[in-house]
């Protein structure tokens, strides 16, 4: 990472893996800190612009580990990033191996989505009411329940965004 200083460095390795006394520890704090990086604030900041253009968005966090997981991937790795596609496509009815739970997953899931395809709102009758993400950034998190939520990691997005801040302005210094 050209431009990145050992300050930035320090300062991602105490949020994330800061009291870390175990190789699974500093391992999970990686995976979040990369997690977050690539996936979560990117996809924060793409629904606040969205949001704040006028549009109507809805922003969810998929949290179910699929059973299919099960000796394929390794343990501590949860939702896999687009482990929801399976769900919205009924694999869970083709493969045959899916618990009832997965099954009724992926029922909810494909309602959801063809609300959204048919209606722009992928609410309706039975399901949790999925928020729209205004300014109360209210998401739904999607698992065997779902449950409406807000400011989806807060207070890591806020990290980041303090931090980009601070680098931003080091390097306009830097630049003169």
């Amino acid at each position: 990472f050209q431009g990145v200083t050992s300050e930035v460095v320090d300062r991602v390795y105490k949020e994330y893996m800061g009291d870390a006394k175990t190789p699974a520890q500093v391992r999970d704090g990686l995976l979040d800190a990369m997690g977050d990086i690539y996936f979560v604030i990117p996809a924060v900041e793409v629904a606040r612009h969205h949001r704040d253009a006028g549009n109507p968005v809805y922003f969810y966090e998929f949290q179910h580990r699929p059973s299919s997981a099960e000796g394929v991937v390794p343990a501590f790795v949860k939702a896999d990033h687009a482990a929801e596609i399976a769900f919205v496509f009924g694999k869970p009815f083709l493969a045959g191996d899916a618990t009832k739970e997965e099954n009724e997953l992926s029922r909810t899931v494909m309602r959801y989505w063809t609300n959204f395809a048919k209606n722009g709102n992928p609410n309706g009758e039975g399901l949790v009411h999925w928020p729209q993400y205004d300014l109360e950034e209210g998401y739904l998190g999607i698992d065997l329940e779902q449950k409406a939520a807000e400011k989806l990691k807060e207070r890591r997005v806020e990290f980041w965004a303090q931090l980009m801040k601070q680098t931003q302005t080091e390097r306009k210094h830097t630049d003169l």
